[in-house]
């Protein structure tokens, strides 16, 4: 057996440029008998609400052989039954890194590569109606104009956010006549929408614009609300970003509640839990989209055939990613600088993750450190 022997949990915080505002973050490590490391720092999941979870997951994985992911995946599935789930998602990648480690292969060759490159999309922050860079419609047309000329194949807007579906509409349209025929166009309201009516108001603008997908326009994952969209609008609707549990996912695809698949390394309780998504979306015919970038994100993607585009974001017209904390010590970057001219990022070719973290800026921005051991 190849035990883990112990792990720690980095609490951080790090200043987001032009925002006046601290975000918390925090990082895995996971140390096996044999001198083997793997690590992961956690991006997009919800500190400080997963960490407790994730300190959980880690006292289940500590004394296992990291070699027994699936049965370790289904114990921390069984045991948090009554929670999210969200914090294993960490503790997952971390064991595929020491995995690829152990091995000397990336985690795409353990998973089997489909793809090298990957198509990608810039997806933008949220904007601000009436200030800022994306203060509107025209702003968020000019950027994606910004992004089409360096190579980006496609362009998804998170808008103003203020639940109005005039607010959505003004953008779509405008997005969607700066890049008619030249790039594809989504949106992503963030169920920001409080009615059915307004979904279906902003679905025909979809339609009209030719959009490529529309992703979680209205509060909730009724399978009855979203059957309704998908009956009514032609562009295919992707939801589930929100919804935990393999089951429920496929519950809602099984049901008519959605055209495609969300799932997320982060938040579905891993590489491993994306793994099964896609498998089992396979399995239907339909698509699975990898929610959100990382080194976790690109791993799965590569693995993957039945999806379509990488999730670049969050950007910025002025600030770049500004969530995304200076973490990585090896030039890795989620910024447009990621796109070659194909319009497609690569995938990391070192072992595990194939990233290097900086220990040193972690530890200098760390609030808290929980230690575990067998």
């Amino acid at each position: 057996m190849t035990i883990v022997e112990s792990a720690t949990l980095t609490e951080f915080e790090f200043d987001v440029p032009g925002s006046g505002r601290a975000l918390r973050k925090f990082a895995v490590q996971l140390r096996t008998d044999d001198g083997h490391e793997g690590s992961y720092v956690a991006l997009w999941s919800a500190p400080p609400l997963a960490v407790p979870q994730t300190l959980a997951g880690l006292r289940m994985v500590v004394g296992q052989d990291y070699r027994d992911r699936e049965r370790l995946w289904d114990a921390v599935n069984r045991a948090h039954a009554k929670h999210d789930r969200i914090g294993y998602g960490a503790v997952d990648i971390a064991l595929w890194d020491i995995a690829g480690k152990a091995a000397g292969a990336p985690i795409w060759a353990l998973l089997g590569r489909h793809r090298e490159r990957l198509p990608a999309y810039v997806s933008t922050v949220g904007g601000t109606k009436g200030r800022g860079s994306l203060g509107s419609p025209a702003a968020y047309a000019d950027y994606a104009e910004y992004c089409v000329r360096l190579g980006v194949r496609a362009y998804k807007f998170h808008g103003f956010g203020t639940g109005l579906v005039k607010d959505e509409i003004d953008v779509m349209c405008a997005v969607g006549e700066r890049l008619a025929g030249r790039a594809d166009v989504m949106t992503d309201p963030g169920k920001g929408l409080p009615t059915l009516a307004d979904a279906l108001k902003l679905g025909r603008v979809c339609d009209e614009v030719g959009a490529y997908w529309w992703e979680d326009p209205l509060r909730g994952d009724a399978p009855t609300a979203h059957k309704i969209l998908r009956e009514r609008v032609k562009t295919p609707l992707l939801i589930t970003e929100f919804v935990r549990g393999l089951e429920l996912r496929m519950s809602l695809a099984l049901t008519g509640g959605t055209d495609m698949l969300r799932a997320d390394p982060e938040l579905d309780m891993g590489i491993t839990g994306v793994i099964k998504t896609a498998r089992a979306a396979e399995s239907l015919g339909i698509d699975v989209e990898v929610h959100a970038a990382g080194p976790a994100q690109r791993h799965c993607m590569a693995a993957i055939r039945n999806t379509n585009y990488y999730e670049l974001g969050l950007l910025d017209p002025e600030l770049g990613n500004p969530v995304m904390p200076p973490v990585y010590g090896d030039g890795y970057t989620e910024d447009l600088g990621a796109v070659g001219v194909d319009g497609c990022v690569s995938v990391p070719s070192g072992p595990g993750l194939g990233v290097s973290y900086d220990w040193e800026w972690i530890k200098g921005h760390a609030v808290a450190t929980h230690e575990i051991a067998r």
